[in-house]
């Protein structure tokens, strides 16, 4: 570490001590040019994930965006908040598993349409509706006529 006084990249740590909740270390430290005593703390860098947008715009990862989405499309539904901060989590969870740091919104869309299809049909439809731009009834009947020739089976 460079010192703040002197400016020498030669020093020695004196005392390590880590906080309560683990997440940050605290060292203090000695100049052995010109014996200067400081503090440094370490902190572990968290992986941060970038939505690239259909405009082509990036942005950083954000879950409300997600919980907001699914909490429109399963209004009046029988899904709990709790299911829905879990899919949020869930997605975040495995971006970050997955190493996928920059993401197509297009993907995050993807992802909780599958979410969703496991879990209520009817919020599905409209997630599916809303993301995928329906236009008219005739997109809504395509995408029933398909939805059904998969055998869906909604389990309550």
């Amino acid at each position: 570490m460079k010192c703040p006084k002197c400016g020498s990249l030669n020093d020695k740590v004196l005392e390590t001590r880590q906080s309560k909740e683990g997440v940050v270390i605290k060292r203090r430290r000695e100049c052995l040019n010109c014996g200067y005593r400081f503090t440094t703390y370490e902190r572990i860098e968290e992986e941060h994930i970038e939505v690239i947008k259909k405009n082509n715009t990036v942005e950083p990862f954000n879950k409300e965006k997600i919980i907001r989405g699914i909490l429109l499309a399963s209004k009046n539904r029988p899904i709990t908040q709790e299911q829905i901060k879990q899919i949020a989590d869930d997605i975040e969870k495995y971006l970050l598993d997955e190493g996928k740091l920059k993401v197509s919104s297009a993907e995050i869309g993807d992802l909780v349409k599958n979410k969703l299809k496991e879990l209520d049909p009817v919020s599905y439809l409209r997630f599916v509706s809303v993301f995928d731009g329906f236009e008219d009834i005739k997109d809504f009947e395509e995408f029933i006529k398909s939805f059904e020739k998969k055998e869906f089976r909604y389990k309550r």
